[in-house]
């Protein structure tokens, strides 16, 4: 089960959402400017930026390449357990038993408390302080980075107790 490309999905995730963290630097810095309305940061070393988001470019192609092909390798091992790259249903549920299911359930409650707690916070934040566009999208995307943190350290430790 540790080998199991499932179990490792919400790695994947993680790095994406570093790279997209990187990428944000330079999509939001450089074309916003400050209104009555719309509080953004902005910094103007626009060859840093320009290079930090043609890095996370080139970053972001080589590792979805890498994931196609560490997918395509688990569809062709896993022929019964095929995994779409444009699934709508996360992968990383695993149901091929009662034990499997307990445990994703378990799991996926710990990120939903966690949903629901930081999302409003995130949203209180939001409204009552003037916080530049690119720290809203930081925000949302360490919300995103940590329910997949969430799960897989729930999903590991569960399955550690199952291997002892």
């Amino acid at each position: 089960m540790k080998q199991d490309f499932r179990m490792t999905y919400p790695l994947w995730n993680m790095a994406f959402i570093l790279i997209l963290a990187v990428m944000a630097v330079g999509f939001t810095s450089s074309f916003v400017n400050v209104t009555k309305t719309d509080s953004s940061l902005s910094i103007e070393t626009q060859a840093v930026e320009g290079f930090l988001l043609f890095a996370a470019l080139i970053a972001y192609l080589v590792l979805i390449t890498i994931y196609l092909i560490a997918l395509q390798a688990y569809n062709r091992k896993n022929p019964g357990k095929k995994i779409s790259p444009f699934s709508m249903r996360p992968p990383e549920y695993m149901e091929q038993d009662e034990g499997m299911t307990f445990i994703t359930r378990k799991a996926v409650q710990k990120v939903y408390t966690f949903i629901t707690w930081i999302l409003p916070f995130f949203a209180l934040i939001v409204m009552l302080f003037p916080i530049p566009r690119l720290f809203i999208v930081w925000g949302i995307l360490a919300v995103a980075f940590g329910q997949n943190l969430i799960y897989y350290m729930e999903m590991r430790r569960h399955l550690k107790e199952a291997a002892e």
